[in-house]
């Protein structure tokens, strides 16, 4: 690339001005710079040749080329080519006219021609220090060499420096005088780019560039500058000149180097000496010696007996100019060579993506591995890849469902929904047997859902539960999907309730996989039915098994999130935290971005309701990361959580931003609609809409209806109530709030009890306010929802100040501390704006919030430099948050500048956070 800088060459730059000011007293020499092709020896050549014109030198240069050899004494005629006008005439007077012979091929002996050269040169060097360049000396002709051998000792007494370049690798004409003048004088042997070199290179063609940017050129290139420049022109594509390049080089070194190489690269790293004679048809003593050539010339690299391209660049540019059908042909050889040399499945599976389909069952099988292989590592494009090539190789038929399947799931996983559709509509063409069927729309409801299409999905799901034929475990897992996306009910929510009543009569340590789903499903259906949290919680813990559901499933399964969701409903928060981070960690290990999007979204739930308001908002963003790879599962779910951190912390212009996508969304059936409404209406409440507010709210309660209607899952008559007392409905409110609490009371979660009673309290003028407020508190005890008792406690002090002053004023300015604590560690503004105010009312001290600087990082800032500050590598935050790295670095920059710090060295003092979410345990422990 024109115009960048020369990087990582201070050593040998610094050599070249020694050299030069040595030379520039009288005291010449020779300088050679060796190394393979694009080190970046012509960059050094070019940039001594601008300093010595700009200081005032004569320079004369001259390159070598493959038909050097073929021109006698070219260096001699190159050399003299820009003074030949001057025959007869200083400095080709006297002696020096035998050179210009040389033009009309005037034979002359090496002694006259050395003679007549040295005249040349000390005349020359009489006016100005001289510097000679050559590039590419391995090229020049015989006789130039031997001239220039003969010359080493009158260019050490002049002010003269010879500065030539050598390329290794390379066929030397005479080897011998080469090395004679090499060891007269000083060798600089560049070396590859380091990755911080790749990055400034980077950084000066995109600003934004980042470490992985870096890294991957730097693979791609071994970082040889000339194939790092050539990809920052086009990094997607194999530069022209690479491939030129490289093409021109196999060329100079044999007839047979060509296909050595080509082989050598196909066979990638299983590549022995005996293997490559075998692909490439050629007898073993000509393989050995172009691979030894091939090494010289740094083309490839032999370590422990592995030949490999030395580069990736390199092997694509070898093999890039074989059409097709010659590739397909010399992967399908390779095929059969391995196999036959008993080479790992997965190697030969590679090879066989690059083949035209057959027919043979073996190859299928293998491709089938691999592609299962690349989907458990969460490799989704790689394993759609060799799928799709499994399914082209051979007729298809009811034994190919699974494969069909397979590819279906991958497509999905890959973002790609509609063509996973359609594979699952060509593998149910190919059976009529109703439990495949049934498991392949298991599978199609499955992804509609984590789409985000959740009508779609409802239609695949219901299909089938009424065919008797279905077996149990089929119809589980059908079941279990159904009920996760709350569309379970009738006979088929009573057969579900029989059969865990009969799981719950064996032993635990007999529980199946299906016995653990059922329990999963019926623990949600009993938080739908809103009655019994204590039976719905045992279950749930039942199912879970203390990780054994996870390790049966892995994050992309069903029952995970039933037993997660009904552990959050049920007030066993930090169960259900626990579940969803060994599920989150499990993602982030397999590279499975759509899993951990959904136990990203269900641990933001579980954190709202443990008062982690900011722990919350980076899950939901977090989740919300993954929409660009085909999430959307819990989408108005996800909105609805960030709505309502938002509004705790004051943020009500970024809890505004998601308002025109939850609108879309909000008259939709089931929870899709109740979520999104519900959103909605805190949003309008938050805005002092109160009137809409409260339409909202009832809108929530007409999507519930009948089906999930549990104020532990989204209390709209609470909302609703809180709206009324506000317009002046005071009935109507607390009729409302009368219901919730005996709704409440009667599924028995703690955190729903607490809440209702604080409604109850807020609305109900007639009642033992400050009675309901202890209650809930009492109720609270045992359960991490810090938010909700900071919340209660102010009030309950608010009541005692305004009710009895003067009163329990110890009591009240406790608890306003405590919920003050809270308060200013999540950054609830609206919270502490309050508890600062009855405080100030009770002539107490305010203590301040977070240092000014922390107040300032947004959410995502403030999750990256937490993970930063606990010593995590950028690298390995982008791993854990499915970012890039420059997205890592970007929110680093931004921290630093607010925090006004210059490295992560003081994140750690400078945050100073409370560790797990802020002050632990219960207010009315502490």
């Amino acid at each position: 690339m024109v115009g960048t800088p020369i990087v990582e060459r201070d050593t040998e730059i610094a050599t070249l001005g020694r050299l030069m000011t040595r030379a520039s007293g009288g005291r010449g020499g020779l300088c050679a710079i060796e190394g393979p092709a694009g080190i970046g020896k012509t960059r050094l050549l070019g940039h001594a040749r601008q300093r010595a014109a700009s200081s005032g030198w004569r320079v004369i240069d001259t390159r070598c080329t493959p038909m050097t050899p073929n021109i006698g004494y070219a260096l001699l005629r190159d050399w003299l080519s820009v003074i030949a006008h001057r025959d007869g005439a200083a400095p080709l007077d006297g002696p020096g006219h035998v050179l210009s012979e040389l033009s009309d091929d005037v034979q002359r002996g090496v002694g006259d021609l050395v003679y007549g050269a040295r005249w040349v040169l000390e005349d020359l060097a009489q006016e100005q220090p001289l510097l000679i360049v050559v590039d590419d000396l391995q090229w020049a002709d015989v006789g130039s060499l031997e001239v220039l051998d003969l010359l080493i000792s009158t260019i050490q007494h002049l002010p003269c420096l010879l500065l030539y370049a050598v390329r290794t690798g390379e066929p030397v004409t005479s080897a011998e005088a080469l090395a004679r003048v090499r060891m007269s004088g000083t060798v600089l042997t560049p070396s590859p780019l380091t990755e911080d070199a790749v990055l400034s290179l980077l950084r000066q063609v995109d600003t934004d560039a980042s470490v992985d940017d870096a890294t991957r050129v730097h693979g791609m290139s071994g970082g040889v500058p000339f194939f790092v420049r050539e990809l920052l022109e086009d990094a997607d594509t194999v530069p022209d000149l690479v491939v030129g390049s490289i093409a021109g080089r196999l060329a100079r070194l044999s007839e047979t180097a060509t296909d050595t190489a080509r082989a050598v690269c196909v066979l990638d790293g299983a590549a022995a000496v005996g293997t490559v004679a075998e692909l490439s048809q050629q007898k073993l003593d000509v393989v050995a010696g172009d691979i030894s050539a091939l090494v010289g010339a740094h083309l490839l690299s032999l370590e422990n007996g592995r030949l490999q391209a030395q580069h990736p660049l390199i092997a694509s540019a070898v093999l890039e100019h074989m059409t097709p059908a010659e590739s397909a042909e010399l992967h399908g050889r390779a095929v059969r060579i391995l196999i036959r040399r008993g080479a790992p499945r997965a190697v030969v599976a590679d090879h066989l993506l690059h083949t035209l389909p057959g027919a043979d069952d073996d190859h299928r099988e293998r491709l089938a591995e691999a592609g299962k292989a690349a989907l458990k590592a969460g490799q989704h494009d790689l394993a759609v890849r060799y799928f799709n090539r499994a399914i082209a190789e051979g007729p298809v038929g009811e034994a190919q469902i699974p494969l069909f399947s397979a590819a279906a799931t991958a497509h999905a996983r890959a973002g790609d929904i509609d063509t996973a559709l359609v594979v699952w509509g060509m593998a149910a063409d190919l059976t009529g047997e109703p439990n495949d069927l049934a498991m392949l729309k298991a599978e199609v409801g499955d992804a509609l859902v984590m789409a985000g299409r959740h009508q779609e999905a409802a239609a695949a799901f219901a299909s089938f539960l009424d065919a008797e034929q279905v077996s149990c475990p089929a119809r589980q897992r059908l079941t279990a999907r159904m009920v996760l996306a709350g569309m379970l009910d009738g006979p088929h929510a009573s057969d579900l309730r029989e059969q865990v009543d009969r799981i719950l009569e064996q032993p635990e340590a007999d529980d199946t996989y299906d016995d653990r789903l059922a329990l999963a499903s019926g623990s949600v259906l009993l938080s739908f039915a809103g009655k019994d949290a204590d039976r719905a919680r045992e279950l749930a813990r039942r199912a879970a098994a203390e990780g054994r559901l996870l390790d049966d499933e892995n994050p992309e399964g069903t029952g995970l999130y039933l037993a997660a969701g009904a552990l959050t409903w049920t007030s066993a928060f930090d169960e259900s935290e626990r579940l969803l981070s060994q599920a989150i960690e499990r993602a982030q290990g397999r590279g499975a971005t759509s899993s951990f999007a959904s136990a990203s979204s269900l641990r933001g739930f579980s954190r709202v309701y443990m008062g982690m308001v900011t722990e919350a908002i980076q899950d939901f963003e977090a989740a919300l990361g993954q929409r660009s790879q085909g999430w959307n599962a819990y989408l108005p779910g996800v909105l609805a959580g960030l709505v309502e951190c938002r509004i705790a912390r004051g943020e009500l212009d970024l809890a505004a931003e998601h308002r025109t996508e939850l609108e879309s969304v909000a008259h939709s059936p089931g929870m899709t609609g109740a979520y999104a409404a519900w959103a909605l209406a805190d949003l309008a409440e938050a805005n002092g809409e109160h009137d809409q507010a409260a339409t909202l709210y009832a809108e929530v309660g007409h999507l519930v209806a009948d089906r999930m209607d549990n104020p532990a899952i989204l209390p709209w008559r609470s909302g609703q109530a809180l709206a009324l007392i506000r317009l002046g409905r005071a009935h109507e409110a607390v009729g409302l709030a009368r219901e919730n609490a005996r709704l409440a009371r009667q599924f028995g979660a703690p955190y729903s009890v607490a809440l209702a009673l604080r409604t109850l309290a807020a609305v109900d003028p007639t009642g033992d306010r400050m009675g309901m407020l202890r209650e809930a508190l009492d109720v609270l005890k045992g359960t991490r929802a810090l938010r909700l008792e900071a919340q209660i406690a102010t009030d309950l002090a608010g009541m005692m100040v305004l009710m009895t002053p003067g009163q329990g004023s110890d009591e009240a300015v406790r608890l306003l501390r405590q919920a003050e604590s809270h308060a200013n560690h999540q950054e609830l503004h609206p919270l502490a704006d309050r508890v600062h105010r009855l405080l100030s009312r009770l002539g107490q001290d305010v203590q301040p919030a977070q240092m000014p600087g922390v107040n300032k990082l947004t959410v995502s800032e403030r999750r990256v430099a937490d993970l930063a500050a606990s010593g995590l590598s950028n690298r390995e935050i982008a791993q854990q948050l499915f970012v890039t790295v420059k997205a890592v670095e970007w929110h680093l920059s931004n921290v630093y500048r607010k925090l006004g710090i210059r490295s992560r060295t003081r994140l750690a003092e400078t945050l100073n956070a409370p560790l797990n979410g802020g002050p632990a345990g219960s207010l009315l422990i502490r």
